[in-house]
């Protein structure tokens, strides 16, 4: 650096500054790629001959021979048909229908064992819901005889909708059906 500062240098100064001749190598271009391959659609006759149109064979009646007192009958305007007599439709009755003819899967609810247990015995009668899928949706009344006191009711209620629940019915249709809760007579 002192030489080149002091002049001392000027050899080295004169070779930097020569012309230097810069040319720029540049790679050769990628050569192109390879042309796709040709696909060729590649259809093929059927070999099956085409089935012949059925033409069903000609039947010639027999030739009608005409008597010198036969009649003949000419119509030119038939009687029209009259229209067919549309069926009603059947309508889903109004009120509660019976179980009986409607279900097609029944179980007898099990006796409450309270009940069992005190002789309480009597009859009940529900009135259910069934939905769309034929399976009860819910009660919709219950009636007690008086034979069977308040506090077992709810436990006479439960046991029928267990049982209940097992039920294939009839589809959208409102059902009724007696419950008979009857103790043996152990003779």
């Amino acid at each position: 650096i002192y030489a080149l500062v002091t002049g001392l240098a000027q050899g080295v100064v004169k070779v930097i500054q020569q012309k230097v001749e810069v040319s720029v190598i540049s790679e050769p271009p990628p050569p192109p790629p390879p042309p796709p391959p040709k696909i060729e659609k590649v259809v093929q006759q059927p070999t099956t001959p085409k089935p012949q149109a059925y033409v069903p064979p000609v039947v010639n009646p027999p030739p009608v021979t005409q008597s010198a007192n036969a009649i003949q009958a000419v119509t030119s305007d038939p009687k029209p048909q009259p229209a067919p007599t549309p069926v009603p439709a059947v309508e889903a009755p109004k009120g509660p229908v019976s179980v009986k003819g409607n279900c097609t899967q029944t179980e007898t609810p099990e006796y409450p064992a309270k009940a069992l247990e005190d002789e309480i015995q009597g009859d009940v009668f529900v009135v259910f819901a069934v939905g769309g899928d034929g399976k009860v949706t819910g009660i919709t009344d219950v009636r007690f005889d008086g034979s069977i006191p308040p506090r077992y009711r709810s436990s006479f209620k439960s046991a029928i909708s267990n049982a209940l629940q097992s039920y294939a019915c009839r589809a959208n249709m409102q059902l009724t059906q007696p419950f008979h809760f009857k103790l043996d007579s152990g003779a």
